[in-house]
């Protein structure tokens, strides 16, 4: 059986980079439960007043250091078990050491990657993850007409910059290392294609921090990001089986605009933001 990873783009959330509150109980492994977030709108107002708004970004750099399948959940059936459990994971792409890899730079294409990918044996897999690094280099801009005035871009201007009028847009790099206040590691349950998504904060081991394993705001374990889909219908490889993909949604996710300031309605902050995937396994006829 060949094997390859193939990368898509198009529109779905799962996690954000800005922090959220916590439902935290000290010392415990802590999750937070998803929230929707909007696209941003290109007439009328922006976003609505001290919200975000999410668009697409013109770079999104992001490091990928292993992709796999398994039967079980490897944070337990309840999501909180501080330890990845492999027992039930078989490795089908990785990388000790990638190089970040600027997915805005291929929306609408196939991307490569080149690390080491293997065919998965035959079985049933009902969870696919995904391990991340946890910095976002991410850049964007967007275009709003508001009710009766003139079209106006807005533009990224670097880490620690409001976002302003002048391109072109400048990058920045964003790090996730908390979902909420405490510790929060989790984050539970955000919608995609075929199911839904959970994110996790580790360290390189993908040990997860518990909530009062915090320092600054940040986990202290917080260098991958760990991405375990539920699937609402778990897939069966067979000797047919010829591709795994793992297919990256940005198209109105990945960066984000912010209103936090109560005179008026337009970005005061530029971050990183949502972004989503998908895996399909493809069978020959």
């Amino acid at each position: 059986m060949s094997h390859y990873l193939k990368f898509l783009f198009s529109a779905l959330f799962v996690f954000s980079t800005l922090s959220l509150s916590a439902n935290a109980q000290t010392n415990d492994i802590v999750n937070e439960s998803a929230m929707a977030s909007s696209a941003c709108n290109a007439s009328g107002f922006m976003m609505d007043d001290d919200s975000d708004c999410r668009v697409t970004p013109s770079t999104f750099f992001t490091t990928i250091y292993e992709i796999g399948l398994c039967t079980a959940h490897p944070y337990g059936a309840a999501k909180t078990s501080a330890t990845f459990d492999a027992s039930t994971c078989v490795v089908i792409y990785t990388d000790a050491a990638p190089a970040a890899v600027n997915l805005a730079a291929a929306i609408g294409t196939n991307t490569a990657l080149p690390g080491t990918a293997s065919a998965p044996p035959e079985g049933t897999y009902g969870f696919p993850y995904i391990k991340l690094g946890t910095d976002f280099t991410v850049a964007g801009s967007f275009t709003n007409t508001p009710a009766g005035g003139v079209a106006t871009t807005y533009y990224s201007r670097g880490a620690g910059n409001s976002p302003d009028t002048t391109g072109p847009a400048v990058a920045q790099t964003d790090s996730l290392k908390n979902f909420g206040s405490g510790c929060t590691s989790g984050y539970l349950g955000a919608a995609v294609i075929g199911g839904t998504m959970d994110g996790f904060i580790t360290d390189t081991s993908f040990a997860r921090s518990n909530s009062g394993e915090a320092t600054g705001g940040n986990c202290n374990k917080s260098d991958r990001l760990i991405a375990v889909m539920n699937l609402a219908a778990p897939f069966t490889v067979t000797s047919q089986t010829y591709a795994v993909n793992f297919n990256f949604i940005l198209t109105n996710y990945g960066a984000q605009f912010v209103d936090d300031n109560d005179a008026d309605i337009v970005p005061d902050e530029f971050a990183s933001a949502p972004f989503a995937g998908y895996f399909t396994v493809l069978n020959a006829d």
